[in-house]
């Protein structure tokens, strides 16, 4: 038996929470039968889902959506901002798929400098994960405020200099899933993956966004293939 809405429940009228319109604005059948939308449709509408992998360097990377202007204004109110409200928002459409794809792995999450943790007060990308029921931890350090999205090509790849390995932090006998927001060049998660080499367990790369000029790329070498994530 269905358990959808009932035309004789009453619906709360929620706001979306990244413009603070009514949740249900231009919302599909889909999220309405949910009952989960945490952006409303026009905002939703402006995300571009990807849903694709590539493997790069014996490195399976599964990419969520492509970077627009949306979700960089959407990741700045929530970092830069401390919007902490939006924290559920970016990975909620995919959350409950990561849970049970990845149920036996560990996710190793990306470090930010010591002054950005001061700054803001919290880790992004570990309150994105809010709902994620994987273990999470988090072995790595950077020696400064080194932000890859300000830096040119060929200094982006001195993030191996940078991001250092704090061996006091074991690393479980799981598989592993190494977790970003962002993925520029791929550099950053690269060296997190060389990093924890030898590792005997499998590892493998999930990534909210990617730069499209890195999509375009994959897709030219025909790297990118559909996955499970999708979207409806």
């Amino acid at each position: 038996m269905c358990s959808g809405y009932s035309k004789n429940e009453p619906r709360s009228i929620d706001v979306c929470k990244y413009c603070f319109k009514n949740v249900h604005k231009r919302e599909t059948i889909f999220h309405y039968i949910q009952k989960e939308s945490l952006l409303c449709g026009a905002c939703r509408a402006q995300l571009v889902p990807l849903g694709k992998y590539g493997l790069f360097e014996n490195l399976k990377i599964t990419i969520l959506y492509e970077y627009n202007d949306f979700i960089e204004s959407m990741i700045f109110q929530f970092k830069e901002g401390r919007d902490i409200a939006l924290k559920e928002v970016f990975f909620h459409e995919f959350i409950q798929k990561i849970n049970d794809k990845f149920r036996h792995y560990t996710v190793v999450l990306m470090p930010s400098s010591k002054e950005k943790m001061m700054e803001r007060g919290f880790l992004p990308v570990k309150e994105m994960l809010n709902q994620c029921t994987l273990p999470i931890v988090e072995p790595f350090y950077k020696t400064n405020n080194h932000k890859q999205s300000l830096q040119n090509y060929k200094n982006r790849k001195l993030i191996s200099q940078v991001m250092q390995r704090n061996e006091n932090i074991v690393i479980p006998a799981t598989p592993l899933l190494i977790v970003d927001d962002v993925c520029t060049s791929g550099s950053t998660i690269f060296s997190a993956y060389q990093k924890l080499l030898p590792h005997t367990y499998n590892i493998e790369a999930l990534v909210l966004a990617a730069h499209p000029l890195l999509v375009e790329k994959c897709d030219e070498k025909g790297l990118l293939k559909k996955t499970s994530f999708s979207i409806l």
